[in-house]
């Protein structure tokens, strides 16, 4: 059974982040996936988006996200999220960021995303 939209980007989000489930990481994500952001787009290769995972967690001991907002659009294939991220650095310094995304989901995996970037700190 083919997971819906909205579970798939749930599950990358307090799941594959917040635990390190990079095993679920390599379920989740397309064959490709294209992240979009204002005036370019890289398409990364599944290896690639698994791996940008694993870089970005190698920052931080410890990282949660939280998501106050999640809205599933009645095509079933996209979901937008407004996310809080808090994580400690390496060093120990806290780093709050806060941004939000739009996904596609095909087929139960994830193949873009969107995001117009984010900011350190934390939503008001």
């Amino acid at each position: 059974m083919t997971r819906t939209a909205r579970e798939v980007v749930e599950l990358y989000n307090l799941v594959v982040w917040n635990q390190r489930d990079f095993a679920l990481a390599e379920e989740l994500l397309g064959d490709s996936v294209i992240r979009h952001e204002v005036g370019e787009a890289t398409t990364l290769t599944h290896e690639q988006a698994v791996q940008r995972i694993k870089d970005r967690w190698s920052m931080f001991d410890a990282l949660r996200f939280d998501l106050p907002v999640v809205v599933a659009d009645d095509d079933g294939e996209h979901v937008a999220i407004v996310y809080q991220m808090t994580g400690t650095l390496t060093g120990g310094d806290d780093m709050p960021i806060g941004s939000m995304e739009v996904f596609r989901v095909v087929d139960g995996r994830i193949v873009e995303v969107w995001n117009c970037g984010y900011k350190q700190g934390v939503w008001a």
